[in-house]
């Protein structure tokens, strides 16, 4: 592992080696063959889009090239007190040599990232983490997303369709004004269902109660899904995907320190067999896990 001088201005490559995941037979494997830029970059917009939610735009040509559905990078947003640690955000989108990222504002970080304007300087590392694998998938496919989660499936719906695989989104949010993704979706021709806690828009409910209707439905018996959110909505998930025995990936979203495998503080319970468990890292075993691995009742 090659670490770079962050404050060069200039992108060094980094090559991280993952240990070999057991039992997961959906995701890719992690950055083995990936290469990995420490780099600073410009932010070419940052604005809101939901209440308490934004997209940033950087300029990041080397991670927009090599950057897989389901990766994320890792941000340092300042120098000042409490800010040592970098933040995790997934990759929303690639565009040539451009990425997005789709976040919420929930702590100091996240409020200074909001507060950024057009031409800050950014360092970012990416794309780091494994992808969600798309060759065993048979058709169709339904994202599931609950709130920000819906951001680890953006890249993954633009890779569904351009394999013409039939794609249904289902997105779920407090209330209207947290609603996120859905025209981004529609503007790919990916068809979705709302669901709000509220009830202000869409299915009065949860995103999961859509979920067990659609599988109810012949055309929908054998799909792959996909899915971020909430622990909660994500074990509420592999519960439902269980009972229907649907495949399904999901994509964790823990706290991280080091994203490098090193410092072990996004760690998540995975099951190896069915009464034992160990603790396989967020950042690099993750963040895509075959649901029904995670050791829900641990969590």
């Amino acid at each position: 592992m090659l670490f770079a001088n962050a404050q060069t201005g200039n992108p060094a490559i980094i090559t991280l080696l993952s240990p070999s995941r057991r039992g997961n037979i959906y995701a890719m494997p992690s950055n083995c063959s990936l290469n990995t830029y420490d780099t600073r970059t410009t932010i070419l917009s940052n604005e809101e889009v939901a209440e308490a939610h934004y997209l940033l735009r950087c300029e990041c040509a080397e991670i927009a090239q090599h950057a897989r559905p389901g990766q994320f990078i890792h941000v340092m947003i300042s120098q000042g007190p409490g800010m040592l640690l970098r933040r995790p955000f997934t990759i929303y989108t690639v565009e040539e040599h451009e990425i997005t990222m789709l976040y919420q504002i929930i702590g100091e970080g996240t409020k200074q990232l909001s507060e950024m304007p057009r031409g800050a300087p950014l360092q970012v590392l990416g794309p780091l983490g494994n992808t969600f694998n798309l060759t065993t998938n048979p058709e169709p496919a339904i994202l599931v997303g609950g709130g920000a989660g819906i951001a680890s499936l953006m890249l993954l719906a633009v890779a569904l369709r351009e394999k013409d695989i039939q794609t249904l989104g289902l997105v779920g949010a407090q209330h209207r004004a947290r609603l996120l993704s859905v025209s981004d979706l529609e503007s790919i021709g990916i068809a979705v269902h709302i669901a709000t806690d509220d009830g202000s828009i869409g299915h009065h409910g949860y995103v999961t109660e859509i979920l067990t209707d659609l599988l109810r439905e012949t055309k929908w018996r054998r799909p792959t899904i996909y899915a971020c959110g909430p622990h909660g909505m994500l074990a509420a998930v592999t519960k439902i995907a269980t009972d229907f025995q649907v495949p399904t990936q999901i994509a964790m979203e823990n706290r991280m320190g080091c994203a490098m495998g090193v410092c072990l503080g996004c760690v998540c319970p995975v099951r190896i067999d069915t009464d034992r468990f160990e603790y396989q890292r967020v950042c690099t075993e993750g963040p895509v896990f075959n649901a029904t691995d995670i050791a829900w009742d641990v969590f």
